[in-house]
């Protein structure tokens, strides 16, 4: 690579349409190797599958259902709403989710990107002096507006791109003892006679964000459930991806964390050149499994996520997070060779006594 080089290129970063159910760089001279799409292919991701377990009493729900939909007015589930379920589809609730461009983050709340036109190689390579940007917009997800829809579309034109996709979520119990929720994630190739040791999905990453509002307590334990999912919109640069966190690190589940400098990714927006924007990796890791789970009762490899706390009489313990899915750019598997290939993820939840009870 030449030190004074310099690259002019009008290649899109690649998008990968994400379709919803649920049942580092190291600077060389002017350059730093790196790993992001520059391709304007077509990927596409048809199953973010989620399955939560009954185990420990756990019940959880994706938002207030009112005749038949997600409700257009509070997405919050009360105690008695029908949402309450041991497992549950995402294909229920929503019918769109926009394509997926890559980010990274160093703590999973805080996304950012880096621009197109510094990036070349197949998406191997980036100019030292490569801007950075807040990863701010979100693959929306779009609710179904009927009972009728039985199915997840797939159409390219389905939902806004972004960075990132969140499926907000709540999870309870009416035991009256702590509990540790734990989590098992499962990634895996759709196509699974194809698997490589390149394959896309070593890149994806999937959070659970455990969330806290300014006016409750860490876990609600009200019948009426009034824990909301909401975005810290006093942090600066934030206000539309970052969340006040139950506790001080999330969770993040991913198969493979070989980046192209050894655990780190983008922190920052300012920096001398690329290399000084990255930093290491605070979030707390979960290995992702490649095969899902036979039955409930065949766990294994679980994490926990949060704390779940006791309920009073007649009490439900309530606790809201998200579900957030990305694919890390600072991945060495997130690049345009390997992106045509399609993937799957499964979330399995199981609740735990906690040792202090």
């Amino acid at each position: 690579m030449k030190t004074n080089e310099k690259k002019n290129t009008s290649a899109k970063k690649k998008l990968i349409p994400a379709v919803a159910m649920l049942t580092t760089s190291a600077v060389m001279l002017s350059t730093a190797t790196y790993a992001w799409f520059t391709l304007s292919k077509t990927a596409e991701v048809t199953g973010l599958n989620l399955a939560a377990t009954a185990g420990g009493s756990l019940e959880i729900s994706l938002g207030q259902v009112d005749n038949g939909v997600l409700s257009s007015s509070d997405l919050t589930p009360t105690a008695d709403n029908i949402s309450w379920v041991s497992t549950v589809d995402i294909g229920q609730y929503y019918e769109k989710v926009g394509k997926l461009k890559p980010a990274s983050t160093v703590d999973g709340n805080s996304l950012f990107y880096a621009e197109d036109s510094g990036i070349y190689a197949g998406g191997r390579a980036v100019m030292a002096d490569t801007k950075v940007k807040a990863a701010t917009d979100e693959a929306t997800l779009t609710a179904r507006t009927t009972t009728a829809n039985t199915a997840l579309a797939t159409d390219e034109a389905s939902g806004a791109d972004g960075y990132y996709v969140d499926v907000p979520m709540w999870i309870r119990s009416t035991k009256q003892t702590k509990q540790d929720v734990q989590c098992r994630v499962t990634i895996k190739n759709k196509d699974s006679e194809n698997n490589t040791e390149n394959d896309l999905q070593k890149a994806v990453r999937v959070a659970v964000l455990p969330l806290k509002t300014a006016t409750e307590a860490n876990d609600s334990t009200t019948v009426t459930n009034t824990l909301s999912v909401t975005k810290a919109s006093a942090v600066a640069g934030y206000a539309d991806t970052k969340y006040t966190l139950l506790g001080d690190k999330a969770s993040v589940f991913g198969l493979n964390w070989d980046n192209y400098t050894d655990n780190k990714g983008i922190k920052t927006t300012e920096g001398a050149n690329y290399g000084a924007k990255l930093d290491t990796i605070t979030f707390t890791k979960g290995t992702a499994q490649k095969a899902v789970p036979t039955s409930r009762d065949s766990l294994d490899n679980l994490t926990t996520v949060f704390e779940l706390a006791g309920a009073g009489n007649n009490e439900y313990s309530v606790e809201g997070f998200v579900v957030r899915v990305w694919i890390e750019g600072e991945s060495k598997f997130c690049n345009d060779a390997t992106a045509n290939q399609d993937w799957t993820i499964q979330l399995d939840f199981q609740a735990k006594d906690n040792a202090g009870n």
